[in-house]
Order: C-alpha cells, then sequence, then structure tokens
C-alpha cells in the first residue's frame, strides 16, 4: 500500500479509536464496556502499526487530524445520536492520539 492509503486507514483507526473512547464514557449499558474496552486495545494496536511504517510530516498530521475529526463527528452523530458528548472532549481524546503518531 502507498503512503496515501496507509494515511486513510490510519485516520479510520484513529476515528474508531476516539469514537469507542466516547461512547465508553458516556454509555449506559454496562454489558458494553468489556466489548468497548476490547476494542479501543485493538484499534489502537492497529493505529500504531500503521503510524510506523511511515515517517510522518507536521503538515500531514495537522491532515489526518482534521480528516479524523471531521470522520468522528460525522460517525457520532451518524451511528450514535443518542450519545451527548462536548467537541472539546472530542478534541482533547484526538489530541492525545495524535502525540502518539511519530
Amino acid at each position: 500500500m502507498g503512503k496515501n492509503r496507509i494515511r486513510e486507514s490510519l485516520i479510520r483507526e484513529i476515528t474508531n479509536i476516539i469514537v469507542h473512547e466516547i461512547i465508553l464514557k458516556h454509555t449506559n449499558r454496562p454489558e458494553s464496556v468489556h466489548f468497548l474496552e476490547s476494542e479501543i486495545i485493538e484499534y489502537r494496536s492497529m493505529a500504531e502499526k500503521t503510524s510506523e511504517k511511515y515517517n510522518w510530516n507536521a503538515e500531514e498530521k495537522k491532515d489526518i487530524e482534521r480528516k479524523a475529526l471531521e470522520m468522528i463527528k460525522k460517525k457520532l452523530v451518524v451511528k450514535y445520536s443518542d450519545v451527548k458528548y462536548s467537541e472539546k472532549e472530542v478534541i482533547g481524546e484526538l489530541g492525545k492520539m495524535m502525540d502518539l503518531i511519530g
């Protein structure tokens, strides 16, 4: 795979991590907690491996962060409209994820 496809894959993985973390924090279904935690671990592992395939410059990281934020917002609205969250919370979680990308 080329760098562009790897970047798109990384964006999807980051999106899934953040969405699952937001849902985990706000779920009213205790039976979902274990599943969500497992998914976060799996996606984080995949994202770490994907991010290590290339060196990402500052502009690429900004682009990844911008696109991931768009996808996160869209996914939360479309699939999880009943989950109440703040945009500040999403941006904070995304910032933490971006710090891990080398």
